[in-house]
C-alpha cells in the first residue's frame, strides 16, 4: 500500500455559496467539480462536500483550517478588502503570526505565518 496524499474534507450546507467564497475569494484552484461536490488543488487538498450537521453539533466547529501565507498582514488586508470579516486580527504569538475569520458556511479558518526554517 502506497498512501499518495492527504485529502481535508469541508462540510457546508450551501455548496455554491462555499464555491464561490474557496474559488473566488481566496483564489482557491478547482480540480473537478460535481453536483455535491467540489475538489481543489491547494496543498494537501480540500474537499467540499455538503453533509447535514446537527445543529447542536455546528457550534463545535466541523472543521478548523491553517492556511499559510508568507504575508498575514497583507493578506488580512487583501481578504478585508473583499469582504471577509477577521474575529481576531493579525496577532504574534511566540514566532507565529495569524489572523481567523469564518467561512460562509460558518467553519474557522486562520491565516498562518510560520517563521522561517532554521
Amino acid at each position: 500500500m502506497q498512501i499518495q496524499g492527504v485529502m481535508a474534507m469541508v462540510l457546508v450546507d450551501n455548496i455554491e455559496r462555499a464555491l464561490r467564497f474557496y474559488r473566488d475569494v481566496l483564489g482557491f484552484t478547482v480540480r473537478f467539480e460535481e453536483e455535491d461536490w467540489v475538489v481543489f488543488e491547494e496543498g494537501v487538498g480540500l474537499m467540499l462536500s455538503p453533509e447535514p450537521i446537527p445543529e447542536i453539533n455546528r457550534n463545535i466547529n466541523a472543521v478548523s483550517l491553517s492556511l499559510t501565507v508568507d504575508d498575514v498582514e497583507a493578506t488580512f488586508k487583501e481578504l478585508t478588502a473583499q469582504g471577509v470579516g477577521f474575529f481576531v486580527p493579525p496577532t504574534t504569538d511566540g514566532s507565529a503570526t495569524f489572523a481567523s475569520f469564518r467561512d460562509t458556511e460558518n467553519n474557522l479558518i486562520q491565516l498562518l505565518q510560520l517563521p522561517a526554517s532554521s
